[in-house]
């Protein structure tokens, strides 16, 4: 029997599934508009279908295309990710080149297919990425992390019920209610961190890598990168002594790791300061899985004021 590569068989799978995406989007969006059925919903990471789901409540199922423990920066979509894109009545996702294959698959279907691209909602407002990581290939030049500002998570989640209405105009009201509650889950979150961060004598974030841009400039604060807009892109060896000597030169004490990536790079800056080390999330994992059972955005992003208000010197 001939073996066939697997890129091959995965190319194929792909294939078939878009060959037959308008049928089936056809008959799901008749039937969530008619009552029938929840909306049938795609994410493309965690941030994200914590917002499908705050807002859509029962009204809607959620499958999120970033499978527990993989990397979302380097997401290689499957032949499973692109039947449930296929399937979809609306589909959330970040661009900018946050995940390229996403986009590509995005771009594939059919127009019946409502998909929205949250870093273009009214509000959210993207900030460049560090100049220091220039380099770097990614698209259009912007830092996507925007999950990590709940005012931005704000205006995505409008982004998200105005989705949602347009596919099933009849739950309209139950989405624009489910709306309201978590933008005032939001804005407390807002509050409690402005609250936390407001009288630090430590303005200088250093982080695994640079995902808290937004977070740092909502509330006044410095980011200093370890790594760089994805994880995986350590510096180098000079790179790395530079960062160093930034951290000691501002005082630091207390340099940030992530929960999902080991801590060494944070513990070498940290050793060589005289600096200890803590948890600060990027969220890019679900937290339940990635941190503990019953975690979620609003009690990481809490956890994550608290530690910084200790390691920051707040007041």
């Amino acid at each position: 029997m001939v073996r066939v590569p697997e890129p091959v068989r995965r190319l194929v799978a792909a294939l078939s599934v878009l060959l037959f995406a308008g049928p089936l989007v056809a008959c799901g969006r008749a039937s969530a508009e008619g009552g029938d059925q929840a909306v049938r919903v795609v994410a493309n990471f965690y941030p994200v279908e914590f917002l499908a789901r705050l807002v859509g409540g029962d009204a809607v199922t959620v499958t999120g295309l970033t499978p527990a423990g993989a990397e979302p920066h380097d997401l290689a979509l499957d032949g499973k990710a692109m039947a449930a894109l296929a399937d979809a009545d609306v589909v959330l996702y970040l661009g900018a080149g946050f995940q390229p294959d996403v986009e590509r698959a995005v771009a594939a279907l059919p127009e019946s297919v409502h998909r929205v691209d949250l870093l273009s909602a009214p509000g959210v407002g993207l900030l460049p990425a560090p100049a220091a990581l220039g380099k770097e290939p990614l698209a259009g030049g912007n830092d996507p992390h925007v999950w990590l500002d709940p005012v931005r998570m704000k205006a995505m989640a409008a982004a998200v019920t105005d989705a949602y209405a347009a596919v099933d105009p009849g739950a309209g009201e139950r989405y624009r209610a489910n709306l309201a509650a978590a933008q005032g889950d939001l804005d407390g979150l807002d509050a409690t961190l402005r609250g936390q961060l407001a009288s630090c004598r430590q303005k200088t974030i250093v982080t695994s890598h640079a995902a808290f841009g937004y977070l740092a400039d909502r509330y006044g604060l410095r980011q200093v990168p370890i790594a760089g807009l994805s994880p995986d892109a350590e510096p180098d060896a000079k790179t790395l002594a530079e960062i160093t000597d930034v951290a000691r030169a501002a005082g630091v004490g207390t340099v940030f790791f992530e929960e999902a990536l080991p801590p060494k790079l944070a513990e070498t800056v940290a050793a060589a300061i005289g600096a200890r080390i803590d948890l600060l999330a990027a969220l890019e994992f679900d937290p339940s899985e990635a941190i503990g059972a019953g975690q979620d955005y609003l009690s990481v992003m809490r956890a994550n004021g608290q530690r910084l208000h200790a390691g920051l010197d707040c007041a």
